[in-house]
């Protein structure tokens, strides 16, 4: 397996102004995060809502620029690419987005809906771009008479079938889904992973899964970042993350998983309080304030990831 995307301490501020009088404020979005992507496998992006998934997901499709860090895709950083780098490495960076409806225009066709990524990123013929866009919507799981059919006339599996096709259409290495499941009905959604998790072998994407459904990520991540307010808490495999997390946030996380085992023992463990405001984030470790084993060390200063028990974790307390 390859390395395609390499991220190096990627951080995103925004400059908000609360008031007419008030002085602008800065919201730490996300806060020195580093992993890398490898084509073939699939890296899970967990936390809670506000905790800086999306913002990840708009640096690494290049809708937003980072405000620190550095950001390679097949060894080309972004920071030092040209304007024709850039162009080309768009089409190796797709996006799955979590409303299907939303992402796709009401007033297209699905056929023209396919077809436009090739009319503006390559010379392909008429003929060629309706060609490939058949042979893409047959791979989905689409019948050929969908194609001069409106996204109104579809279900919820059906248009995220449609958006994946459309992500496909030039080929990408690098899939970035932001739930791309949690709008759907629980019994569409093993539909919907099965056929990303057959597409991912078929041409060795590299996904980026973002999502808040433990259970689903359990299912198709081979490494897992658990993120807590713009900071990376905890990293590892899936294995190690789900059979003994160590972080405390993660082990929180986990606890809120439903398991199907009727007679499973399980403790529930409850935070306390609410999510800091990143206007105004904690010093020290960001999680210090919910946090049952916090030392004043935690209080004093951020604990950056370390390798401890075979996963990296930003602990103080964790042997």
């Amino acid at each position: 397996m390859s390395i395609v995307l390499e991220a190096r301490g990627l951080s995103r501020d925004y400059k908000v102004r609360r008031g007419m009088f008030s002085p602008v404020a800065t919201v730490k979005a996300l806060a020195d995060v580093s992993f890398d992507l490898q084509s073939g496998k699939t890296l899970a992006v967990v936390g809670e809502s506000g905790s800086g998934k999306s913002t990840l997901a708009r640096l690494l499709t290049m809708i937003e620029e980072p405000t620190a860090g550095t950001l390679r895709i097949n060894g080309i950083d972004l920071v030092t690419a040209t304007k024709a780098d850039r162009r080309k490495l768009r089409s190796e960076v797709q996006i799955v987005f979590q409303n299907p409806y939303g992402s796709l225009n009401p007033r297209q066709t699905i056929g023209d809906a396919l077809e436009e990524p090739l009319l503006v990123n390559t010379n392909q013929s008429a003929e060629e771009r309706r060609a490939a866009s058949a042979a893409m919507m047959a791979r989905v799981g689409l019948r050929a008479e969908f194609r001069d059919r409106y996204p109104h006339m579809f279900s919820g599996g059906q248009r995220q079938r449609i958006a994946i096709a459309r992500a496909l259409m030039l080929r990408p290495k690098i899939l970035i889904l932001d739930e791309p499941v949690s709008a759907l009905d629980v019994s569409i959604r093993a539909q919907v992973l099965n056929l990303l998790v057959e597409l991912q072998d078929e041409f060795g994407l590299a996904y980026l899964f973002i999502s808040h459904d433990l259970s689903v990520v359990r299912h198709i991540a081979d490494e897992v970042m658990v993120i807590y307010l713009g900071h990376a808490v905890e990293m590892g495999s899936r294995e190690r993350i789900f059979s003994s997390p160590q972080h405390p946030y993660t082990r929180a996380l986990l606890s809120a998983t439903p398991v199907a085992d009727p007679d499973a023992k399980k403790e529930r463990i409850v935070l306390q309080g609410e999510l800091p405001s990143p206007f105004d984030p904690p010093s020290g470790c960001p999680f210090h304030p919910r946090c049952a084993f916090a030392v004043d060390k935690c209080r004093a200063e951020s604990p950056v990831l370390t390798n401890k028990q075979g996963r990296d974790v930003a602990c103080w307390v964790i042997d």
